[in-house]
């Protein structure tokens, strides 16, 4: 559209605020449970080092130390490269919820199944906010 980002976050911000959407941009459960997702991905994996670790016998000296080191080292590991790759999955729910916002008509007229399922479950959930 040729506007630069800070104009266009500012166009979001006010398109969202004309819609009445606001509160539904800061309930947006998807962060959460990709953090949640993130935290589970990163439990399993300083599980799996920690089993590595039990298995090949890599724990030498203070037997909980090295475990807890072990675990350590595989919990921050999952847990940064799947928030890493979540990032994109935030992206796309959000740049998903701004088209919306933007065109709900052409998604209809493109999408009429999507379209009504989106609708649906949003007056669900914000009956008030929610208008279309």
């Amino acid at each position: 559209y040729g506007y630069t980002f800070v104009e266009s976050g500012k166009n979001v911000l006010n398109l969202f605020k004309t819609r009445g959407w606001t509160t539904i941009i800061t309930d947006t459960l998807a962060n959460s449970v990709l953090g949640m997702l993130s935290a589970a991905v990163g439990l399993i994996t300083g599980l799996v080092a920690l089993a590595i670790a039990q298995i090949q016998g890599m724990v030498f000296g203070d037997e909980l130390g090295a475990s807890a080191a072990a675990f350590f080292i595989g919990f921050v590991v999952g847990t940064v490269l799947t928030s890493t790759l979540m990032t994109l999955v935030s992206s796309a729910v959000n740049t998903v919820i701004v088209c919306y916002a933007e065109a709900p008509r052409e998604f209809q007229e493109n999408h009429p199944k999507l379209a009504e399922d989106m609708r649906t479950t949003w007056r669900q959930f914000w009956p008030s906010e929610f208008y279309y």
